[in-house]
């Protein structure tokens, strides 16, 4: 029984320093993640501004993935948002900033944050792989399933076909969300 109690205590005592360097680790970290974080924000935003002035962000109530927006002007007229949506990936939450016209066209797209998987889904954070849904939305589709897209481009989602049409999907669920606030 001692035995127990001894080896109880230790395991105890090992525990209890593990939790203490974990919190240590994370107040040290956290205020440098948070920065991180910031400025690439900032730098997308700055990015995905297409020239113009970026608004105040307004939150929304999360419906269909909307997490709020950013107004973009020029000369004090809205011509577009930047929409804060949250779309679902392979492996979790895909967190996308997507720049849509008041028309509904997809001008630019950065995704911010995803759980995907590296060399397949993780593809979709090179603005590279955001290029097949510039343009789309005002006058074609959005793609959200490979029968919107040419050969090469459907053969070059295959693996990643979930990150695809989850990205695709938040993209048109942005679009129409600004087609509500943006009067299209």
């Amino acid at each position: 029984m001692k035995e127990v109690v001894k080896t109880g205590g230790k395991l105890a005592v090992i525990c209890a320093v593990a939790a203490i360097a974990l919190g240590v680790v994370n107040a040290v970290t956290e205020p440098k993640i948070a920065a991180a974080r910031a400025a690439r924000l900032e730098e997308a935003l700055s990015e995905l501004s297409v020239g113009l002035n970026i608004g105040q962000y307004v939150e929304s109530d999360n419906q269909n993935g909307i997490n709020g927006y950013y107004p973009l002007s020029d000369a004090g007229n809205v011509d577009a948002y930047i929409v804060d949506v949250t779309g679902a990936g392979y492996a979790g939450d895909l967190g996308l900033l997507t720049t849509i016209s008041l028309e509904g066209e997809v001008l630019a797209a950065a995704l911010m944050e995803d759980s995907e998987t590296p060399g397949l889904g993780k593809e979709a954070e090179n603005a590279s792989y955001m290029k097949m849904y510039i343009g789309t939305g005002k006058d074609s589709v959005i793609p959200s399933s490979k029968s919107h897209l040419n050969p090469a481009d459907a053969d070059a989602i295959t693996g990643a076909s979930i990150t695809f049409v989850g990205i695709g999907k938040a993209l048109n669920e942005a679009a129409d969300f600004v087609g509500q606030i943006g009067g299209m």
